[in-house]
């Protein structure tokens, strides 16, 4: 039985039970831990594993959990610094989170202390999340169509547009589908109008790999090891008196919206013995994810089909920071995560992310950015750059 405490609702108390009553007639032993966290969209239940029962028991639990609790799908894993294993359990009532109110004055607040802020949108209690790109420094993002995959990447983008100059951070854009990035043309924001195809976004990588070098070398000039300490100088005006321009560097944000199209086998015309262009693509991918970190230049690369040949070698070990959607399969979500979970994720922005600098898996819900909060944050920012 689960103690009854006065802070506990009715649901609560039954999801609790029938919870610790599963675990008992498996033969599990688990104490129930207060407290229950609710949040917006799921609440989590602590037990504590006692005697024989290990970990991985109570994981490998969660379709018995959905089908005991009459939900859709319920997410398990132990809590990252704590004793317990949580059981992350879709509410009855759930509140999905709106981008607009995620851009209030306290998370502009918070935003402005990062360099590059990826507005992520709320943890599993409801509080904002919002991280650095710069620590990353490069963002791999996986989900199956409808997850939510793409609307966090327009949520990103609207954000930095309406939070910060144009002249502090650019972005990149490639989409071979052509039909997501188009209510964006007009930003000032944006170095490029968005690649549409294959050839377009090789171009922008050579672009880029460019832009590389000669920071590169302005920075190897001065005796400056990154961006930060060249803006830092340029603040000064001390690069100024060392007879340069003291104008910052801006931050430049590549985004490509399906990485598998652009890593595709596929040759060019007439060209049977050439390297393929997905091979192409996948050099000058891995040569700027290797070096760009220190002259400002950041990825965030999405694909919905995270197959082991996709995400492997240079590109998985280039990619610290991963983020997935709900997956197909446990298979999928071990090639992006390295570990299981992602398939037991809710539709709608419901999302786990590894961050590289912080121990265990954050359980995190997609702020949705709808067309019209796009286009306002495009106008606000293009009047402010007119002023």
């Amino acid at each position: 039985m689960i103690a009854a405490s006065s802070t506990q609702t009715d649901e609560q108390r039954v999801v609790a039970s029938a919870i610790a009553f599963k675990l008992a007639s498996l033969g599990l032993s688990a104490k129930f831990a207060e407290p229950i966290s609710v949040g917006p969209i799921v609440s989590v239940y602590r037990f504590t594993p006692v005697g024989s029962t290990r970990v991985a028991n109570i994981e490998a639990l969660a379709q018995d959990f959905a089908i005991a609790l009459g939900v859709e799908d319920v997410f398990v894993k132990r809590m990252p610094g704590e004793v317990a294993v949580g059981i992350f359990v879709p509410n009855r009532q759930r509140s999905w989170v709106k981008w607009r109110d995620c851009v209030g004055p306290q998370a502009l607040n918070q935003q402005s202390l990062c360099r590059v802020p990826l507005l992520l949108g709320i943890d599993y209690l409801g509080r904002r999340v919002v991280e650095d790109l710069t620590l990353f420094p490069h963002l791999l993002i996986a989900g199956s169509t409808g997850s939510g995959k793409s609307t966090l990447l327009s949520s990103i983008i609207a954000t930095v547009i309406y939070v910060n100059k144009s002249e502090d951070i650019k972005f990149v854009l490639s989409d071979t589908t052509g039909v997501e990035w188009g209510h964006f043309v007009g930003a000032p924001h944006l170095l490029f109008e968005p690649a549409t195809n294959i050839y377009q976004t090789l171009e922008r990588l050579d672009w880029l790999i460019e832009i590389m070098e000669s920071r590169l070398k302005e920075l190897s000039k001065y005796g400056l090891r990154n961006i930060l300490e060249y803006n830092a100088e340029s603040d000064r005006h001390q690069l100024h008196r060392k007879g340069v321009s003291s104008q910052k560097l801006p931050y430049i944000i590549l985004i490509i919206d399906e990485l598998s199209d652009l890593l595709a086998d596929r040759r060019r015309e007439n060209e049977s013995r050439s390297p393929t262009l997905g091979k192409v693509a996948e050099a000058k991918l891995c040569q700027l994810a290797q070096k760009a970190r220190k002259t400002g230049i950041h990825i965030i690369a999405s694909t919905q089909r995270p197959s082991v040949k996709l995400v492997q070698g240079d590109i998985k070990a280039n990619f610290p920071a991963r983020l997935s959607f709900r997956l197909p399969s446990g298979a999928d979500s071990r090639t992006v995560l390295g570990t299981e979970g992602a398939e037991h994720l809710l539709s709608r922005g419901d999302m786990l992310f590894i961050n590289p600098n912080k121990p265990g898996l954050q359980r995190l819900h997609a702020a949705e950015a709808s067309l019209e909060d796009i286009q306002a944050a495009v106008d606000v920012a293009s009047r402010k750059e007119a002023t």
